[in-house]
C-alpha cells in the first residue's frame, strides 16, 4: 500500500487499485507519512475510509468525481456508499441474510396479531359490541429457493473484491450467482428486490435490500476486478463543502441574502438581464456575547507553499483551473470579491430592502473577511495565521474587513470533525478576533 499526499490543487485525491499495487492519495495538508507498507494499520484503514466517504458524500462534486473499474471510461454511478455498507453490515451480522422475517398479512393461517388487526382491519359494530371478520396474523416465511441469500452473497463478494482489503484479508464465499447471471437477469433481480423492500417490516432489512439493489443495478464490471479508481481531481469542491459543514451557520435558503447581484438595463429603461450573483462559500454568524458578528469565509484549496516561495505566480486567479494546476494564494479578484461581500452587508453602505432586510446587515466593525487554506497544522488548535491581503485602491477607507486575513486549517482535523461544530466555531472565532486585535484591523 502506497500512501501519498497531494502537492497541488489539480492532483488526484482518492484510491487507485491494480492487481500489483494500491495507492491512496490524501488531500493537501493531510498529516500522514508517505509509505509503501504492504500491511494496513487499523488507524490508516479508518483514515482511508474517511477519505472515501468525504468524496462520496459531497453533493456538490457530481460529475467531477472519477470512478473507473477495469476500463478507462469514467463511471459516475459507482455505488461506493452501498459497497461500504454491505461490507460493514456483513461483518456485523457475521453471516449472510436468510429469509426468517416474520410478516403479517390477512387471510393467512397463524397466530393472530391483535395490535395489527386493530390498526389495519375495520371492525363491524353491532348491538352486541365490536367484531372483526378478518384478522392480521403472524407467519414465519422461509424461502426454499434461497434467492435473496444468493443475491446477498453476490453483492457482498463484489464489495469485498473491491474494498474488502480495508477491513480484512479474508474473502467471503462467492456464491452461485456470477456476473454473467446478473447481466442476464438484472431486471428480474431488481424487481425482486423492489418487492422485498416494499413488503418488509424491518427497517434494517429494507436498508440492506436497497444497497443490494444499488450494487446490482450499477456495479457492472468483469468477474474479476483488475483495476479500480475512485476519487477526484477537484478536491477544492470537497474542501469548500467540509469547511462550510463545520463552520457555516447560515441555511441554504438564507444564503442568497448574502449574494451581491447585478443586472443590465436597455437604453429605453427595460431590464435586459440579471447576472449570476457572487456567492460566498461560508457565512459564520456569532452572537454568543450579545454582539452580532459576521465572518465571511472563502475556502481556497491552494498550496501554501506558493506563498512561502515568493508569492503567487503571474497566472493567479485567472481561473480555478490555473490556480489548481500551479498552486497559488488568493489573488486580486478573490480579494475584491471578499470586499464586495462585506460591502453588501455593511449597513452603513447598503440600505435594507425587502430582499435583504435589516437582520442581514451588520455594522462595518462587526464584519470580518477570512481566507481558509488547507495545511498540516499539528500543534495547538489546528489553526495557523499566515498573514493578510489588502487592496491598493480606496486606501482612505477604514473598514477592517478590507484586510482579508489568511489562516491554515489542519486538513485532517477538518475532515475528522472530532469536536462539535459549535466548539470548532468558537475556537476559530476567538483565534480570528485575537489576530485582528493584534493587527489593529
Amino acid at each position: 500500500m502506497r500512501i501519498t499526499v497531494a502537492e497541488k490543487g489539480s492532483d488526484f485525491v482518492g484510491l487507485k487499485i491494480t492487481l500489483d499495487a494500491r495507492c491512496v492519495t490524501f488531500p493537501m495538508g493531510y498529516s500522514i507519512t508517505s509509505s509503501d507498507n504492504a500491511d494496513i494499520a487499523p488507524t490508516l484503514r479508518s483514515e482511508i475510509l474517511l477519505l472515501i466517504r468525504k468524496i462520496s458524500d459531497c453533493e456538490k462534486l457530481q460529475g467531477e468525481r472519477v470512478c473507473r473499474i477495469n476500463t478507462n471510461d469514467q463511471r459516475l454511478d459507482f455505488p461506493i456508499g452501498s459497497i461500504l455498507f454491505l461490507i460493514e453490515d456483513f461483518l456485523n451480522r457475521g453471516s449472510y441474510y436468510t429469509e426468517k422475517e416474520k410478516i403479517m398479512g390477512d387471510g393467512l393461517p397463524g397466530k393472530i396479531s391483535w395490535s395489527g388487526t386493530i390498526k389495519r382491519i375495520k371492525p363491524i359494530v353491532s348491538e352486541r359490541g365490536i367484531a372483526f371478520l378478518d384478522f392480521i396474523v403472524h407467519k414465519s416465511r422461509i424461502k426454499n429457493d434461497r434467492l435473496i441469500t444468493e443475491l446477498h452473497k453476490y453483492c457482498v463478494y463484489k464489495s469485498f473484491e473491491l474494498l474488502g482489503f480495508l477491513y480484512t484479508v479474508a474473502m467471503p464465499d462467492q456464491g452461485l450467482i456470477n456476473e454473467a447471471d446478473i447481466k442476464k437477469n438484472r431486471a428480474y433481480y431488481v424487481s425482486f428486490l423492489d418487492s422485498k423492500i416494499s413488503e418488509t417490516h424491518l427497517e434494517q432489512n429494507a436498508e440492506l435490500f436497497v444497497h443490494m439493489k444499488n450494487v446490482i443495478q450499477n456495479f457492472d464490471s468483469e468477474d474479476t476486478i483488475s483495476s479500480a479508481t475512485y476519487g477526484t481531481n477537484s478536491f477544492h469542491t470537497i474542501w469548500e463543502s467540509m469547511v462550510n459543514d463545520v463552520y457555516g451557520t447560515v441555511s441554504k435558503p438564507e444564503m442568497e441574502k448574502y449574494y451581491p447581484c447585478s443586472k443590465w438595463k436597455r437604453p429605453n429603461g427595460d431590464w435586459l438581464k440579471n447576472n449570476v450573483p457572487l456567492r460566498p462559500d461560508t457565512i459564520m454568524i456569532d452572537d454568543s456575547t450579545g454582539v452580532k458578528l459576521c465572518f465571511i469565509l472563502d475556502s481556497k484549496y491552494y498550496s501554501y507553499a506558493a506563498m512561502k516561495n515568493d508569492g503567487a505566480d503571474v497566472s493567479e486567479d485567472n481561473s480555478q483551473v490555473s490556480v489548481a494546476d500551479h498552486g497559488s494564494i488568493p489573488g486580486t479578484d478573490s480579494i475584491q470579491k471578499q470586499i464586495t461581500y462585506a460591502e453588501f452587508i455593511d449597513k452603513s453602505r447598503t440600505r435594507p430592502t425587502n430582499k435583504c432586510p435589516e437582520k442581514y446587515k451588520f455594522d462595518p466593525d462587526k464584519i470580518f473577511n477570512v481566507f481558509i487554506l488547507p495545511g498540516n497544522v499539528p500543534d495547538g488548535n489546528g489553526i495557523k495565521y499566515i498573514g493578510y491581503a489588502e487592496a491598493d485602491w480606496n486606501t482612505k477607507a477604514t473598514e477592517g474587513y478590507r484586510k482579508i486575513h489568511g489562516f491554515l486549517l489542519d486538513t485532517k482535523t477538518v475532515m475528522r470533525k472530532q469536536i462539535s461544530s459549535s466548539t470548532s466555531r468558537r475556537i476559530l472565532i476567538d483565534y480570528i478576533l485575537s489576530v485582528v486585535h493584534e493587527q489593529g484591523a
